[in-house]
């Protein structure tokens, strides 16, 4: 086979590997309103018990990630991958065979957590060293939202097959189904393990990450509480859940317009665009009045968020290739996520979702001013965003 074969082979590779073990990470959060119901229904624990469990999983997976980014690019991602699998498949099946005693769910629930943190930091870190990271985060978060449908539409059949909190089942066999996938990261050493990582240090990657924390807090307050956006308008449950799962599928929209504008306009104006866009759009979910305002809000918050999350990861990757402070920022953004849903919670109880809409539109405004100046400082000093950077194949970095 010829080299560029090669290298087509391997990039091909690597966007399934990430696609696949993003859906493997993000069923951390995206299939918790599926745990929540089986803790309720099968364990007989309260709606405060099952929301605490969610908790100590979701801010797991953001420390294991925080945790490991020092040392991401040591590590080969396919190992990685397949252990923070291995680890979130078995804690899962024990959950399923536990006895309903809170401390000792919350236990393996953080043992989840992490498992998935190291599948996440695989994607992460892998992707991190391509030629151009834009376009493989964006390529792999498309493949991860098309592939955490169908994986969700799969999981309410483990009820069926295995009972009432049979998806803690359910999640471990879909986990084996993906776990060929990491295959695409098979002979993959990170960029910053093959040349010597050189990226920037923590402190000098502190305005990109108050950018990412700011913009997973806003948004991911305005998430948690999309649902009761729409009571508030009398919309019925069925309507309410049509418009929230079928707006995901305009992620693809804002994963393609990162990649379009990859290397195209500078990473701070698209960045400004998107942070003042994300905001706007939380204004909009949380002050909606009518159905269709209700729907476009939807669709928009899923256009920016994906645009600028591509945005954050291929920056990250363009200051420091190793993967470190990808992972780190993925980490502070899933942190910021897990800490939005009970804060917007008192935002509501003390006034309404649009008070929501109004904290998150001022948490993703204000990172505008507050952090791109000196990230664009960064960004024009950074050695890493003008060499050139290194070619990876399926055999290695040349």
């Amino acid at each position: 086979m010829t080299a560029p074969a090669d290298r087509l082979k391997g990039q091909i590779g690597l966007v399934v590997a990430v696609s696949v073990s993003n859906t493997v990470a993000h069923l951390c959060t995206s299939a918790l309103p599926f745990q929540v119901g089986a803790l309720i229904d099968g364990y007989h624990f309260s709606a405060t018990s099952a929301g605490l469990i969610g908790f100590f999983q979701v801010g797991a997976l953001a420390a294991s990630m925080i945790l490991f980014s020092p040392a991401a690019h040591r590590f080969r991602p396919a190992w990685t991958g397949v252990v923070g699998m291995a680890i979130a498949a078995c804690a899962n099946v024990l959950i399923y065979i536990a006895p309903a005693v809170l401390p000792l769910i919350c236990l393996l629930a953080t043992v989840a957590g992490a498992g998935y943190g190291l599948v996440l930091t695989a994607a992460v870190a892998a992707a991190a060293g391509a030629e151009r990271p834009d376009r493989v985060y964006a390529a792999g978060n498309s493949g991860a939202l098309l592939l955490l449908v169908a994986m969700l539409s799969l999981l309410p059949t483990a009820s069926l097959l295995f009972g009432a909190h049979g998806i803690f089942m359910g999640i471990p066999l879909l986990i084996l189904l993906c776990l060929p996938a990491v295959v695409g990261f098979r002979s993959r050493a990170t960029a910053g393990a093959a040349i010597g990582a050189s990226g920037v240090t923590f402190v000098q990657g502190l305005p990109l990450l108050a950018i990412w924390s700011l913009f997973s807090f806003g948004t991911g307050a305005m998430w948690a509480f999309a649902e009761r956006t729409g009571r508030e308008l009398a919309l019925s449950g069925p309507t309410i859940g049509l418009v929230l799962s079928t707006s995901v599928f305009a992620g693809l929209i804002g994963t393609g317009l990162a990649a379009m504008v990859s290397g195209r306009i500078k990473r701070v104006t698209a960045l400004a665009f998107g942070l003042v866009g994300g905001g706007a759009t939380c204004l909009m979910f949380g002050g909606a009045s009518s159905l269709p305002i209700y729907a476009a809000a939807a669709i928009l918050y899923w256009v920016f968020t994906m645009f600028v999350y591509v945005l954050l990861l291929g920056t990250a990757a363009t200051l420091d290739p190793s993967g470190r402070l990808g992972t780190l920022g993925t980490g502070c953004e899933r942190l910021a996520f897990a800490v939005s849903a009970p804060i917007g919670g008192v935002m509501v109880d003390l006034g309404s979702t649009l008070w929501v809409g109004i904290g998150a539109a001022v948490a993703c405004a204000i990172a505008a001013p507050l952090c791109l100046p000196a990230l664009a400082r960064m960004l024009d000093a950074s050695p890493a965003a003008t060499d050139r950077r290194p070619t990876i194949t399926a055999t290695g970095i040349l």
